[in-house]
C-alpha cells in the first residue's frame, strides 16, 4: 500500500513535480506520498502566508487534500502566522476550500497591499482561514484597564525591532537611531509614504510606537510582537492627553537619544488585520483606541545614539501655550 503521510518536500520531490525551484516569493512545498501523490505549495508574499496551490492526482475522497492543507495550516501555525489566504476560482472551487474552513474576505476589508493584487485576479475569490483565534472586542475592552496602568512619565523600553526588508523582522539587543536614517537597518527611507506629494519616505513618520502591555495581549506569544510592524514597543502611556504632539522622549538617561512624538496619525491596516484580526482593528481605531493611541504613534530621531531594552524612556512635553 502507498504511503501518504504528508511531509516537506525534498529538492528531488521538487523537480519530480516539476516546480519552479525558485519561486518569486519565498515560502515552503510539501508532498503527500513517496513518490509524491500530491503537493501544496504556500507562498510567503511581504510575509503573509498565501496558499498557491494544492495539485493531488487522484483524490476521490479528498483525503489527501485534506492532509495536505492541515500540514501546511499546522506549520505555519508554529511559525506564528495568524492566517492564510488563498485565491479558488469562485464556484466549486471555492466551495471546496470553505469545506477545508476557508472563509471568503469581504470585499471591502482593507488587505496589504500583495493580497490586493491577488484580489483582484478575475475569477477568483479571496479567502482566508484564521489560524489562531484572536482577541474579540470584549477581549481588548476587558483589557483597557492594564492599558491605562501604563506609566505616564518614566517608562521603559521593551524591545526594538529593524525591519530589513518586507515581512521580516529583526530584534535587536542594541539598536541605533540616526536623525537622518531613523533605526538604522531599518527600510523606512525606501518605503515610502502615500502622505507625501511624491511618495518618498515622510520625515514625521521615522519611527512607529506601540504600547507593549497591547501588543503583548494582541500577540499572545512573544515571537508574534514584532509583526505589529513597529520599531519600538514602550511600556508608557501613548494617550494623546499624556502625549501631545512633540513632547519629546528621552531614552537611555540625560546623554542618550531623543526623540520627538509628531502629529502624523499612526493607524491600522489591512496588515494589522492579518495578524491580529478585525475586532482588534475596529478597536484600535475607535472611539476607545484613538486617543489613546491604542495603534501608536508617529515620531521622528532628534538626537542620535544607541537604544536597548530595558532603557528608561523619560517624557518631557512641550510647554503649554501662554494665554492671550
Amino acid at each position: 500500500m502507498t504511503d501518504h503521510a504528508v511531509r516537506p518536500a525534498r529538492q528531488r520531490d521538487i523537480a519530480q513535480l516539476g516546480l519552479d525551484p525558485a519561486p518569486d516569493h519565498p515560502g515552503f512545498v510539501m508532498v503527500a506520498g513517496d513518490p509524491p501523490v500530491g503537493h501544496v505549495r504556500v507562498d510567503l508574499l511581504d510575509g503573509h502566508a498565501h496558499l498557491h496551490e494544492v495539485v493531488v492526482g487522484v483524490d476521490l475522497d479528498g483525503s489527501t487534500t485534506r492532509a495536505l492543507v492541515e500540514a501546511a495550516c499546522e506549520r505555519l501555525s508554529v511559525r506564528g502566522h495568524g492566517q492564510v489566504t488563498a485565491s479558488p476560482y469562485a464556484g466549486p472551487e471555492a466551495g471546496a476550500y470553505a469545506a477545508l474552513g476557508f472563509a471568503e474576505i469581504a470585499s471591502g476589508e482593507p488587505l496589504p497591499r500583495p493580497l490586493e493584487r491577488v484580489r483582484e485576479q478575475p475569477g477568483r475569490t479571496l479567502v482566508r482561514r484564521v489560524l489562531r483565534t484572536h482577541r474579540s472586542t470584549d477581549d481588548l475592552t476587558a483589557f483597557l484597564p492594564d492599558v491605562d496602568r501604563s506609566p505616564r512619565d518614566v517608562g521603559v523600553l521593551r524591545a526594538v525591532v529593524r525591519r530589513p526588508a518586507p515581512g521580516q523582522r529583526e530584534v535587536l539587543e542594541v539598536g541605533h537611531l540616526d536623525v537622518t536614517e531613523g533605526l538604522v537597518g531599518d527600510t523606512w527611507a525606501v518605503r515610502g509614504s502615500r502622505r507625501t506629494p511624491d511618495g518618498s519616505a515622510h520625515p514625521d513618520m521615522q519611527l512607529n510606537l506601540m504600547n507593549h502591555r497591547l501588543v503583548e495581549f494582541l500577540a499572545q506569544d512573544p515571537e508574534r510582537e514584532p509583526l505589529a510592524g513597529d520599531q519600538m514597543f514602550l511600556d508608557l502611556d501613548l494617550s494623546h492627553d499624556n502625549l501631545p504632539a512633540w513632547s519629546e522622549l528621552h531614552i537611555g538617561g540625560p546623554d542618550g537619544a531623543v526623540i520627538v512624538v509628531t502629529d502624523q496619525p499612526h493607524t491600522g491596516c489591512g496588515k494589522f488585520i492579518a495578524r491580529f484580526g478585525k475586532d482588534a482593528l475596529a478597536f484600535v481605531n475607535g472611539p476607545e483606541g484613538k486617543p489613546r493611541r491604542l495603534r501608536g504613534l508617529c515620531a521622528k530621531v532628534v538626537r542620535p545614539g544607541p537604544v536597548r531594552p530595558g532603557d528608561e524612556v523619560v517624557v518631557v512635553r512641550p510647554p503649554e501655550p501662554s494665554g492671550t
